[in-house]
């Protein structure tokens, strides 16, 4: 049997580094215009997956954050498949190990 010509890639991603990662997030949330579409004290879900986006847990805070100083009340929804064994147990131990 033949097998095709195989190659080591390591792939190395890079792209632009945020200094200021709540800033940000502020800054776009703030251009969205919510402030005349949301009222205070409403319930906004925030969702948070497990496909290795880097500082994760900073960007989820830091929307988190951005809701309070709107008057709502975020709470987080994982939003993954089957990581953590497909079960809502599962898919919160992995968003606690990223710190969320």
């Amino acid at each position: 049997m033949e097998f095709p010509k195989m190659f080591r890639v390591k792939q190395e991603l890079e792209g632009p580094m945020l200094a200021d990662i709540p800033g940000a997030v502020r800054d776009t949330i703030r251009g969205l215009g919510l402030q005349g579409k949301v009222k205070a004290g409403q319930t906004v879900a925030i969702t948070s997956g497990s496909r290795g986006v880097a500082n994760i847990a900073r960007i989820t805070k830091a929307v988190a954050d951005e809701m309070k100083t709107l008057g709502l009340k975020p709470f987080i929804v994982p939003a993954m498949g089957s990581h953590g064994e497909a079960t809502a147990e599962g898919q919160l131990k992995i968003l606690a190990h990223y710190g969320i």
